[in-house]
């Protein structure tokens, strides 16, 4: 076996792995994709690692013995064209991810193998199978379960490559909301943690100021961040992590720990406004009374807050969206990401639709957060769909982007400029044109 190609999308990577040693190349970005460096980490060492985040430099014609794909089910469509024209040179293709393990009967049409489930576990054992000309259809992490720890990130990536190092923790959600694919998926809400030294070795070895840790959530186990937060102090890093709104109304230590550690801003997952939304969608963190809290808590400790919201649950009606205008505003977010309920396979609320008839298309490059998918039940699609695109493009006018960019300077220049960032991102992003 020459060498074998590793295509990582939804996170705009392409590792290329070749015999005899070990390196890897990062083109510029923000954020670099802790999926490569996990499975960069995992592959034998007789192979060379090189991380192209671009793939638009997909060379179909580069000599090379094997192509894994790992993606979402947004790019699911975009993966098996890519897949398939890599089987036209008979290259063998192994695919996996959240919508390879929810659907493998589908993706299994476009490769050679699928990998089910923890792809870094699968991965080192797929490839000895390929040395050995012995590759099987399907390999499932679930035969592996107890071996199924988060991987040690060591390979260094350049500094001047990537503004934002990538770290994790901890894995896995044990709440299991309804829409969230990756809590529902095989092994999601198995809740998973790091031995404290092991990260903070990790964390010494990346080079970038600036950390994002990838866990669903660090309020999860309480006891082992404050642990962590402690332990990083002496770093001076400067960090974002998400967290649930049960434990940032009340827990003001972690908190304090937080911004002693060099957190720098906490995204958390309000969802919605509507309290029976929330109950209707098993968000059990989630209690509407305490949001104003979360957000004084937090600004309280000199970080800032990125909300995420979700429209078209079952509950909402056309009113959800002047309801959700008027909260954000009362309760002071410094920026706000918003997207359309997505039904992603292998949650229950994708069975609950199809069994109700009420998924609209399968084109998977729609499934993007941004395309109505599905019917709602109060509201029509086009209600949906214009709601939507009005919030966005009204929350993230530039007069109001301004003033929550200049709001944000009360707590510091780090906050100050994250809130900048996610501003912009939010402004790039929405409907060019007002609905």
């Amino acid at each position: 076996m020459k060498h074998v190609k590793l295509l990582i999308l939804g996170e705009n990577c392409l590792i290329d792995l070749k015999s005899f040693n070990k390196s890897i190349f990062t083109t510029f970005s923000l954020i670099t994709s802790i999926y490569a460096r996990q499975i960069a980490t995992v592959t034998p060492k007789k192979h060379t690692v090189i991380v192209l985040e671009n793939k638009e430099n997909i060379n179909y014609n580069e000599e090379c013995d094997c192509v894994h794909i790992h993606f979402k089910t947004g790019m699911a469509k975009e993966a098996y064209k890519i897949a398939d024209e890599y089987r036209k040179s008979e290259k063998k293709v192994i695919l996996s991810g959240t919508h390879a393990t929810a659907l493998p009967e589908e993706a299994k049409k476009h490769a050679d193998s699928i990998l089910i489930g923890s792809a870094e576990l699968l991965w080192p054992i797929a490839i000895k199978d390929l040395e050995k000309r012995r590759l099987k259809q399907k390999y499932d992490s679930k035969n592996y379960n107890k071996k199924n720890i988060i991987i040690t990130t060591n390979l260094e990536i350049p500094s001047n490559q990537t503004l934002i190092g990538i770290i994790e923790a901890t894995r896995g959600c044990p709440y299991k909301c309804d829409f969230c694919q990756e809590s529902n998926v095989q092994s999601g809400s198995t809740f998973q943690v790091r031995p404290i030294e092991e990260i903070i070795k990790e964390i010494k070895k990346i080079p970038q100021k600036f950390l994002f840790f990838c866990d669903a959530s660090l309020t999860i186990d309480t006891k082992y961040t404050k642990k962590l937060f402690k332990k990083m102090k002496p770093l001076h890093k400067k960090f974002i992590c998400e967290g649930n709104a049960d434990v940032l109304s009340k827990d003001k230590e972690l908190l304090k720990l937080a911004y002693e550690a060099g957190c720098i801003e906490w995204t958390v997952g309000f969802e919605s406004f509507a309290q029976e939304t929330l109950d209707d969608i098993n968000k059990k963190t989630n209690t509407i009374d305490e949001f104003t809290q979360v957000v004084k808590n937090i600004h309280k400790y000199k970080m800032a807050v990125l909300g995420n919201f979700i429209f078209g649950f079952d509950q909402d009606t056309s009113n959800i969206f002047q309801q959700t205008r008027d909260n954000i505003k009362k309760i002071g977010l410094d920026s706000a990401r918003f997207a359309i309920l997505t039904p992603y396979p292998g949650t229950p609320l994708f069975e609950k639709m199809e069994k109700e008839s009420r998924i609209i298309t399968y084109d998977w490059s729609k499934y993007n957060r941004k395309n109505v998918v599905f019917k709602p039940k109060k509201m029509t699609i086009k209600e949906l769909q214009i709601g939507f695109q009005k919030i966005s493009y009204d929350f993230n006018s530039i007069p109001n982007l301004m003033y929550r960019d200049i709001r944000s300077l009360r707590y510091g220049i780090y906050p100050f400029l994250t809130t900048i960032v996610r501003n912009i991102e939010s402004y790039m992003s929405r409907h060019r044109k007002k609905i």
